[in-house]
């Protein structure tokens, strides 16, 4: 399931296309144009949208940015209308918190900003030379 709203983020984000969704199992649809998903500091994915319609559980009137936590998301859908990118309200694919795990994010030239998660890193032992063969 998560592999799947993982794939429709991507999708969305990739194609600057809106989203519907349900969060933390609510009957509510929000709509949202997500702009990055990345992993945050505790190894989590974070899907940054600006809320454009549907429910809030603070009370608060979209539009507006919010964060959801991909395993928290209980369904998404990819819709048909598309998005602009919101740099006038705030967005920037270069924030600190994209810094660790950036997976993909709109950007101002039109492309996507896609870049794969960092693999691990493996310590490396001291640099020793090959040994030369003499003939």
């Amino acid at each position: 399931m998560a592999g799947d709203v993982l794939s429709v983020f991507k999708e969305a984000v990739q194609s600057r296309r809106c989203c519907a969704l349900r969060y933390r199992d609510q009957t509510q649809v929000r709509v949202v144009e997500p702009h990055a998903v990345y992993e945050d500091a505790s190894g989590e994915i974070v899907v940054d949208c600006y809320q454009i319609s549907g429910h809030s559980e603070s009370g608060r009137t979209p539009p507006f940015w919010r964060p959801f936590r991909l395993r928290k998301v209980s369904a998404a859908a990819l819709l048909k209308k598309t998005f602009a990118p919101r740099h006038s309200e705030g967005f920037s694919a270069t924030r600190s918190r994209y810094r660790n795990g950036l997976i993909c994010a709109v950007a101002d030239t039109g492309a996507p900003v896609l870049r794969a998660p960092a693999p691990p890193t493996v310590p490396v032992g001291p640099f020793r030379p090959a040994k030369t063969l003499r003939r």
